[in-house]
């Protein structure tokens, strides 16, 4: 039986004392960019205790915002520097298009204003790069939206395989497979055209991918290599015209991990019958462990040296609940916990530096399906 005693000897950087969350002031708090992404942040962050949602730009018109009536008086903008100006905000989001993360987190943070933004962080490795030099300079906080942190049966594998109940790792095998692409009945969107997502599956899933096996595992990418397809030739948006798809629908890609440790990737936007399905496997000398985000609350396990002594021909691997008290050790941290960071609490949470790392391994990847080869990431 898998030890749980040994997982309350790690130290979780997500607890926060109490006297930390004693506030001086509201943070005053702005998005930029009203679509889906901005209900998530709207919930995570505007919601908080002690957060005022100061305003809200979109070039769109407003009838195109996707935002709640809970924040139907607060003020809405066209101009995003003048959201800025007007509002002087503490915290800002970036919910727009990817083509606009970089321009967007330059302006807020010289605005005096920390950043929460969304992933992928950029469109290069030399603009999210960028963003982390100016952010550091002006001595602000950014993060960077990679929400499958928040899976309590992720949390849970990392805090397994720092314990080192795996012992040495020895591979990785990760997908990510949805289905919504494929069906008639979802329009075309800016997320299908190249030159304002960047990244298709590659970078919309496959970044959810590189930033998991980074955070569960601890370790670090050495090099990659990979392809994609667009199998999706067109969409027809809104108003019925057929639009083309310029994005990858499907990408593949293999990693080469610290300590020469194989990680195998996919993801696709076309599988039929896969919901939103996100599924990390981790073997090590001593033990296998598979996590699926659709069951955030149970891991499959096999560990321990009485469970793996002998040549095994049928699979087994035994579904373990989590135990009961971990999700109270363990609070989601994006984009949420940025606030409890500004108000000085030590918390854990996915930051810009976290964003160029998994940008340093997209930008390999795409150098590595032009050049069709292997590509050392760094």
């Amino acid at each position: 039986m898998l030890a749980w005693t040994k997982l309350l000897a790690h130290k979780t950087r997500a607890k926060i004392r109490p006297a930390q969350l004693m506030e001086t002031k509201p943070i005053r708090y702005a998005l930029i960019g009203a679509g889906s992404a901005a209900r998530t942040h709207l919930r995570e962050i505007g919601k908080k205790h002690g957060v005022e949602v100061v305003g809200i730009a979109d070039s769109a018109e407003p009838k195109l915002w996707r935002i709640s009536g809970d924040y139907a008086s607060v003020p809405r903008f066209t101009d995003n520097a003048e959201l800025l100006s007007v509002t002087q905000p503490d915290l800002v989001s970036i919910c727009t298009p990817n083509k606009f993360h970089c321009e967007l987190t330059l302006l807020a943070l010289r605005a005096g204003a920390h950043v929460a933004c969304e992933k992928p962080m950029a469109m290069t490795v030399a603009e999210a790069e960028k963003m982390e030099a100016e952010r550091a300079a002006a001595g602000k906080l950014g993060s960077v939206n990679f929400s499958y942190r928040n899976v309590m049966a992720f949390r849970f594998a990392r805090e397994l395989i720092a314990n080192r109940e795996l012992g040495r790792l020895m591979r990785v095998n990760v997908v990510y497979l949805q289905s919504f692409l494929g069906v008639q009945s979802t329009s075309w969107s800016w997320r299908n055209d190249v030159g304002l997502a960047g990244f298709g599956a590659l970078g919309d899933l496959g970044v959810h991918l590189i930033d998991s096996v980074r955070f569960v595992t601890g370790l670090e990418f050495r090099q990659v290599v990979g392809l994609a397809q667009t199998l999706i030739p067109e969409k027809w948006d809104v108003t019925g015209k057929a639009r083309p798809v310029t994005t990858d629908t499907n990408a593949a890609f293999l990693g080469e991990l610290e300590g020469a440790v194989v990680a195998t990737f996919e993801a696709t936007q076309i599988a039929p019958g896969y919901g939103d399905f996100f599924r990390l496997e981790v073997s090590g000398e001593a033990g296998t462990l598979v996590v699926n985000s659709e069951r955030p609350d149970e891991i499959r396990l096999r560990n321990g040296a009485s469970l793996t002594p002998d040549t095994m021909w049928k699979t087994d691997l035994p579904r373990e609940q989590l135990p009961v008290d971990f999700a109270g050790r363990n609070t989601p941290t994006s984009p949420g916990a940025i606030v409890h960071a500004i108000r000085g609490a030590c918390v854990e949470f996915p930051t810009f530096a976290d964003g160029v790392a998994a940008q340093r391994v997209l930008g390999a990847l795409i150098r590595s399906m032009e050049t069709r080869a292997w590509v050392d990431v760094g």
